[in-house]
């Protein structure tokens, strides 16, 4: 009986709502989307009805996960909260959302009984139309009353976006990677605190987050052995390993939701703030494609894992979907899973779509798009490359892998270029790579290039920049270029030089990816080959580190201490006050310069011997970075500073200070021009080798 009728009264009383507070047509869009799903569709009336009070009997509430915002629209927004009944009623229970724009709601806008129920883990997510573009609001919500007091929420503050002629400056946040347990969330108590104390013309209007907004997998300890920063409790369900926990169900996934968000600083980020997000892989599971897990190097599918994913991102993340007209993104919905292996894979995929355009005023376009859901396999198994007696994959193997059949003009060679020349290339009849999915592509491509906007701002899960060691300049080695992951758009090169050869076909102008994934600050330009001399410069990536996942470089670090010492003069260089990140060096400089610097120190070799050709427009790299990104766009121009923070491993009470900010230039360029990268410039400092007394 629980869940029918859970479904029956929540369907209910959106339907009374639609009778006393909606002012507007509904569309069939719309009502498809209130008899589905569990998103409450109100509009702001001046008509002055007497706002909808609680029952009588309604039990108070608590809202241990605070409130959020997201995705503004001109006049709308989607407001969210988690409503727990404090006397742990199994039934649906009532609440009032309340919209003003003075924050003590000394005047309410909008007050609208809506209602949640266990079925969505007591979540609720209402979608308030009738606003005023490029406005303020305040927002809360409120349940019965406990000794004499009704229940309410914290305050959130939100914003819409300008209408779509209006022109203006934009402030944005960009973010990405907040393990839980490896770290602090100091870099949200420091954005907050900045912003707080910056002019209001400086002030942020929006942050996009870039993915791995949960990490399925709770980690032991950290890679070097330390423990842990704090713990997710036991999950519902799991599966325990020796080195790790794991996600396994909706409970699990809901778990985490609620354990990341009862911190206090990302829940105070998303009361401030409306959040614009996409996903990465860990809302899922670590270097998943479509419906697959890959832990252990082999694939394996989980559809009603991936389903239970899905369901809970839509719960507790306040996208909006169903109410972009016109576009793919969908709501949550839920599906049945055969038995057959390729019909339950789309099944789960089918479910949610989040890949989608926003528009911020007559200045930016914001393409958000899923680089996880409809990836093709790795272009290659784990283990070939060292089976064939290669430090790493080489970039030439990853190009005959990913083209697959389309390779050379369609003529892929039988066998690969290496060991003896026998082995077979496993990938001939293999159609090209992709990582966006044909169906998604081309909604990405058609989007873009027709985008009125002078700035086109791609939400991008992972980074363009390459990241390339260029082995080839080691002497008397015979090593080819290679490539450090191939789970990036590294591994996808067939369909990145599509994507690009169209763009500068098409003349596309103002394309700037906002990446995450590799805990690494980074900025580069982007041209449609790497290997190409003649290619010029398309589009420019800057790619953000984690808000507090463990840096790219401590991983590294862990790695060539312990299991490859051949390797460690890539990485690390050891003086007597401390520890270098050579593999800074090896990225923007290359494997030679870096070489040579770990076993000399004489950094005036690293200009000499660099740059490295393999990773061609790279302009900035900082792996030991934890921190955030920010970025200003107005007509002419867009400035972005990559802000690293001080150790954010250890509970504060006062937001860890800014170690050091690279800031960048990027004039708008015009057809026929190439983007012009200027930077990075540093204030409070300069992470290695960029510190300008090095000698």
């Amino acid at each position: 009986m629980g869940s029918k009728y859970s479904h029956k009264c929540a369907t209910v009383a959106r339907l009374s709502l639609i009778k006393d507070t909606v002012s507007m047509p509904i569309t069939r869009r719309e009502l498809l989307g209130l008899l589905s799903g569990s998103t409450f569709f109100l509009t702001v009336s001046r008509a002055g009805a007497a706002p909808p009070q609680l029952p009588v009997a309604s039990p108070p509430l608590a809202f241990p996960q605070g409130v959020a915002s997201g995705d503004p629209q001109p006049d709308a927004i989607m407001l969210w909260t988690r409503a727990v009944p404090d006397d742990g009623t199994p039934a649906p229970v009532n609440l009032l959302v309340q919209l003003s724009e003075e924050a003590d709601f000394s005047t309410v806008l909008l007050q609208a009984q809506v209602s949640t129920s266990a079925a969505t883990d007591y979540t609720v997510r209402s979608y308030i139309a009738g606003l005023q573009p490029d406005t303020q609001y305040f927002y809360r919500f409120l349940g019965g009353e406990a000794d004499g007091n009704p229940s309410v929420s914290r305050t959130g503050r939100t914003r819409t976006a300008p209408a779509p002629g209006q022109a203006g400056r934009v402030n944005l946040a960009f973010a990405s990677c907040q393990s839980y347990e490896q770290a602090y969330y100091g870099s949200w108590a420091r954005m907050l605190a900045d912003d707080r104390a910056a002019a209001a013309e400086d002030r942020i209007h929006f942050v996009l987050h870039l993915g791995d907004f949960i990490y399925e997998r709770c980690w032991n300890e950290r890679s070097d052995g330390s423990p842990n920063s704090r713990t997710v409790p036991p999950f519902p369900n799991g599966v325990k390993t020796d080195e790790n926990r794991y996600a396994v169900s909706l409970a699990d996934y809901r778990h985490l939701y609620k354990t990341y968000l009862s911190d206090p600083h990302l829940q105070e980020a998303r009361a401030n703030w409306p959040f614009i997000c996409t996903w990465d892989d860990h809302e899922f599971a670590n270097d998943n494609y479509q419906g697959y897990v890959t832990y252990d190097g082999e694939a394996v599918l989980d559809a009603r894992r991936k389903l239970d994913a899905n369901q809970a991102w839509f719960e507790f993340i306040p996208a909006v979907l169903d109410e972009l007209p016109q576009q793919p993104a969908h709501d949550f919905r839920p599906q049945s899973l055969g038995p057959d292996d390729a019909d339950r894979n789309q099944a789960a995929l089918d479910s949610l779509r989040i890949y989608r355009k926003l528009r911020w005023g007559n200045t930016l376009d914001i393409v958000i798009t899923d680089s996880r859901s409809y990836r093709s396999a790795p272009c290659l198994p784990d283990g070939l490359a060292e089976s064939l007696n290669l430090p790493m994959n080489t970039v030439e193997m990853v190009a005959i892998a990913d083209a697959g059949s389309a390779y050379a003009n369609g003529s892929p060679p039988a066998t690969l270029p290496y060991g003896d020349g026998t082995v077979a290339n496993p990938c001939r009849d293999r159609a090209p790579g992709s990582l966006l999915g044909t169906e998604q592509r081309e909604w990405f491509l058609q989007t873009v290039r027709n985008s009125t906007a002078p700035w086109k701002i791609w939400a991008n899960a992972l980074p363009l920049i390459p990241m390339r060691l260029d082995l080839s300049s080691l002497p008397m080695t015979g090593y080819e270029d290679s490539i450090f992951t191939i789970d990036s758009w590294a591994g996808y090169p067939y369909e990145q030089s599509l994507l690009m050869r169209q763009f500068e076909s098409g003349a596309v102008t103002g394309l700037v990816s906002l990446s995450g994934d590799h805990h690494m600050h980074g900025a580069g330009t982007i041209r449609h080959s790497t290997t190409d001399a003649d290619a010029r410069p398309v589009a420019v990536d800057f790619t953000v580190a984690g808000i507090s996942s463990t840096p790219l470089f401590e991983d590294l670090l862990a790695v060539a201490r312990d299991d490859h010492p051949d390797f460690a003069p890539l990485v690390y260089r050891e003086t007597g006050s401390g520890i270098e990140p050579v593999w800074n060096i090896s990225m923007t400089d290359g494997v030679l310069a870096a070489y040579t610097y770990a076993q000399t120190g004489f950094a005036a070799l690293t200009d000499w011997l660099g740059p490295n050709a393999a990773n061609p427009g790279l302009r900035y790299v900082d792996t030991t970075a934890n921190g955030y990104g920010l970025a200003t766009l107005e007509d002419g121009e867009m400035r972005v500073q990559l802000v690293a923070l001080q150790d954010c491993r250890r509970d504060f009470t006062q937001a860890p200070a800014i170690r050091h900010t690279a800031s960048f230039r990027l004039p708008l360029w015009s057809d026929g021009e190439s983007p012009q990268l200027e930077g990075p410039e540093f204030a409070g400092g300069a992470p290695f080798p960029f510190e300008p007394t090095r000698v």
